[in-house]
């Protein structure tokens, strides 16, 4: 069983990402899911996204000691498990080098902005980002040069890039970004990542 901390999108915990989280622990894995927002989600449309950008920047600092809380009510060892915004912060813990984050799962978010992020990387801590070809808030280049950071320093790490233009490609209701077929691969991906840690 692995223990895995999932921090949620600038949408908020939306019932994809809980159900997602479901669908790990049936797998057998321990899955900490908080809601930073305390209950606020916002859809995927245009202006949707937008608020959902604005609600996070003007709420960073709350937001994440909300999160650094979660991570604290863990013992052990974990996986520390983002999505976009989400991202991020499992970036931030790993890179802080706290040695409880034994890996991350950086699914569309992550990586390296000149002044904003570290150009290092603990030594032993797996990464795999997912995330769509044509994402229209993907970051490709800022992807590429985190893995290029992590292959430096000796980490192993997995860019799998997926087809379509799909932000959340694994919400539901997000009916222009969902791609069942991604849906499953990502899981299954998910999966076996999870399985190299006891």
């Amino acid at each position: 069983m692995t223990q895995v901390l999932l921090i949620h999108s600038a949408l908020g915990l939306r019932p994809a990402v809980l159900d997602l989280a479901e669908r790990l622990r049936a797998s057998g894995h321990a899955v900490l899911a908080p809601d930073l927002y305390e209950g606020k989600t916002f859809d995927g449309s245009e202006e949707g996204y937008a608020a959902a950008i604005a609600f996070s920047t003007e709420n960073d600092a709350a937001i994440e000691e909300r999160a650094d809380a979660a991570y604290e009510q863990l013992s052990g060892p974990r996986v520390v498990m983002g999505f976009s915004r989400g991202a991020s912060t499992a970036q931030r813990w790993v890179q802080e080098g706290r040695p409880e984050a034994v890996g991350a799962l950086l699914i569309a978010g992550g990586g390296h902005w000149e002044g904003f992020t570290p150009a290092t990387w603990p030594a032993g801590v797996p990464v795999a980002f997912h995330h769509a070809i044509d994402d229209p808030y993907g970051d490709l280049p800022e992807i590429a040069q985190l893995v290029a950071i992590v292959t430096r320093a000796g980490s192993d790490v997995s860019d799998y890039v997926y087809p379509g233009r799909g932000h959340l490609f694994f919400d539901k209701e997000l009916t222009d970004e969902y791609d069942a077929a991604n849906t499953e691969l990502l899981l299954t991906r998910l999966q076996g990542f999870l399985t190299r840690f006891p």
